[in-house]
């Protein structure tokens, strides 16, 4: 009786391993394919691609900042969205915000 649990078994895993061989072989040779195409780009894409990637999160928190900047100021404040961006504007407020 143990000796045909043990055959079963061992049938089984002999029948999961040979169906994992062609998925094994295809992930190979996705990775061969795809390691071939990365060598083909140009150390300049490269190093493009890189610095854009790097620039993104930086880029939106400025993004986000100006467009606070402008809704807290212009929409919530209802003063001119042009003010917004003159120095004067933030000096003013520092002042306020500081002032003894």
């Amino acid at each position: 009786m143990d000796s045909r649990k043990e055959t079963a078994a061992g049938l089984e895993a002999a029948a999961v391993s040979a169906t994992d061989q062609p998925r094994q072989a295809a992930s190979a040779q996705r990775e061969a394919v795809q390691g071939k195409l990365r060598k083909k780009r140009n150390p300049a894409l490269r190093a493009l691609l890189w610095t854009l990637r790097a620039l993104v999160v930086p880029v939106l928190c400025v993004v986000a900042i100006l467009g606070g900047m402008y809704a807290g100021y212009a929409i919530l404040g209802k003063r001119p969205g042009d003010e917004v961006f003159e120095v004067e504007t933030w000096k003013h407020m520092y002042d306020l915000v500081f002032a003894d």
